[in-house]
């Protein structure tokens, strides 16, 4: 039986009166503490004038509709800076494992030993998370200016129906929800031997992705009960993204939720084992911190030249972490491509500079090829990672037009480099396996009249004018999008920057020659998919037309 919208309403309301009126009793033997100094840090906070003015200030936003818009920039500001940062410096934090899906929405869940589990989860993903959390958090002085400042939602553990519509509305606009599946905080580290089914249900009802995490070390930095925050070592780990679009809601069985509940279980064990991410344990303390048993506040040994080194390496992260969220809070305002694009024009001219001193490049015909404006895939051969830094470059010395790339999913995962690359508009891809998510955003790049590149060999080839077997997912992309394909040959980037290089080969020179547009693909726009034989057939002649561009064979080049 679905709520209806007024039902959702009064039920919400009744929610949010019994968060405020909740038994006054059940309050304080949750937040009644052994020490003396503990309670009356509590007595201090309880009575403290953050939270009045917080709830003045957040009726201001809601009388002019701006709370939703704010409270996304709350986010943004507060994980782009001093959030990171304390983590950082209090408790030694580091983030592990994969990236969570760029695009679209999706359910982020882990284990929970304290209340600082969804900073140190939120610090790790790179998208938004609205916290689903007890109407309890609500009624904890400066916990619930700061839950609600970020987003976080209510759950009336006895009637959860109106918390579940919440998160059904903010995944249905494209957001994050968080969900802790242990339902409460671990007394001893240890996770639960069952999770509830809410989080397996919502995701299969929705059809969003769950992306696993774990946290190690979160009880020693704020116990269960405790009030005053401990340094220690803390580290989240991120997994691989689970889908359900096998299941559907209206089908699948009590059973098999209860399986994919366990089956999410694993997946978060694995992660506090260490099994479930490609990430090299650095040394003899990561071993240490397996799982939460394994896990003790050893005194460490100082040593000088590595705190500073570390201290170099947070601060480059602390820079990537600050652009990336300025990045973010200017998307709230629909600024960021304001930034971006003077950001784009220094670079090219910078580039210039650097091309006319160093590492000459020629550019033949992207001026007669290249359309002045509207959408258009671009199939460039790939001898090199200069390839990527000389395409857009080459295309912006002729009518100033910008480049959005497909770039290795790694690239990302570098402080500093994520930053530049971002600005410079690429966007992560996982190789080797399928991501929809961000071919629906080349998808969508295209038909709002960009340009977009993908290097259909999928990998860098050996150079000298061999190119690898061309994958089908340019045809694809072009066809669904309705664009031409202009195919683009690369010469000498690889006597540049060689493959597995660690420096540049400064003198060398590269050409990149631009071809007329390519459309054997266009006979299928707006009809059903060819088969995979065809688009192979296309694929491979798309390639061909990419080798006729290159001048390995030209003794005038």
């Amino acid at each position: 039986m679905e709520t209806t919208k007024s039902e959702f309403d009064t039920d919400k309301a009744k929610m949010e009166k019994k968060g405020n009126y909740e038994i006054e009793e059940t309050e304080k033997k949750d937040l009644t503490y052994t020490k003396t100094h503990h309670n009356l840090a509590y007595k201090i906070l309880k009575y403290n004038p953050i939270d009045p003015l917080s709830d003045l200030y957040r009726k201001f936003l809601k009388s002019f509709n701006l709370l939703e818009r704010a409270d996304e920039l709350h986010w943004w500001i507060t994980y782009a800076t001093w959030c990171k940062f304390w983590m950082r410096v209090l408790w030694r934090w580091e983030k592990k494992g994969e990236l969570c899906p760029e695009w679209g929405p999706g359910i982020v869940v882990g284990n929970h030993q304290s209340h600082l589990d969804p900073f140190f989860i939120g610090g790790a993903v790179h998208r938004r998370i609205q916290w689903m959390s007890k109407l309890g958090n609500f009624k904890t002085p400066i916990v619930r200016t700061l839950f609600e400042n970020l987003g976080a939602f209510r759950l009336d553990r006895d009637n959860p129906t109106p918390g579940m519509e919440n998160a059904k509305e903010i995944l249905t606009k494209g957001g994050w929800v968080g969900i802790f599946p242990e339902a409460t905080r671990s007394l001893n580290g240890e996770l639960a031997e069952e999770f509830k089914t809410g989080a397996v249900r919502l995701a299969i009802e929705m059809q969003v992705p769950i992306v696993p995490t774990a946290v190690i070390g979160s009880e020693n930095a704020l116990p269960k009960g405790k009030l005053v925050m401990k340094p220690t070592k803390v580290i989240t780990r991120v997994g691989k993204a689970i889908y359900y679009d096998d299941y559907d809601i209206e089908t699948v069985s009590f059973d098999e939720i209860q399986k994919l509940t366990m089956e999410l279980r694993e997946a978060i064990a694995n992660l506090l084992s260490g099994k479930a991410t490609d990430d090299k344990i650095e040394n003899e303390e990561e071993l240490s911190i397996g799982s939460p048993k394994d896990l003790e506040d050893k005194p460490r040994k100082f040593n000088f030249l590595k705190e500073i080194k570390k201290i170099g390496i947070d601060a480059v992260k602390q820079f990537d972490d600050f652009w990336y969220g300025t990045l973010r809070a200017l998307e709230v305002f629909g600024l960021r491509h304001q930034v971006e694009q003077p950001l784009y024009y220094l670079t090219g001219h910078i580039l210039t500079a650097y091309t006319n001193l160093m590492n000459p490049i020629k550019v033949i015909d992207f001026d007669k090829n290249l359309p002045k404006k509207g959408g258009a895939l671009i199939a460039c051969g790939h001898n090199s990672e200069w390839d990527v830094l000389m395409l857009p470059y080459a295309i912006w010395l002729n009518g100033k037009r910008e480049l959005w790339q497909m770039s290795k999913e790694s690239l990302f995962k570098i402080p500093f480099v994520n930053a530049w690359v971002r600005t410079h508009h690429a966007f992560p891809l996982k190789r080797g396996e399928s991501d929809l998510p961000s071919y629906l955003h080349a998808k969508q790049c295209l038909e709002e009249g960009k340009l977009v590149v993908v290097y259909p060999e999928g990998t860098t080839n050996n150079g000298g004018g061999e190119l690898l077997e061309g994958h089908t997912g340019a045809v694809r992309l072009a066809i669904e999008a309705q664009v031409p394909i202009i195919p683009v040959g690369v010469t000498g980037t690889e006597n540049i920057y060689p493959k597995h290089g660690k420096m540049l080969n400064f003198g060398n020179g590269c050409i990149f020659k631009a071809g007329e547009p390519f459309l054997e693909h266009q006979k299928y726009w707006g009809k059903k998919m060819p088969e995979y034989d065809e688009l192979k057939n296309i694929t491979d002649n798309m390639m061909e037309k990419i080798k006729d561009l290159m001048f390995y064979n030209d003794p005038l080049a």
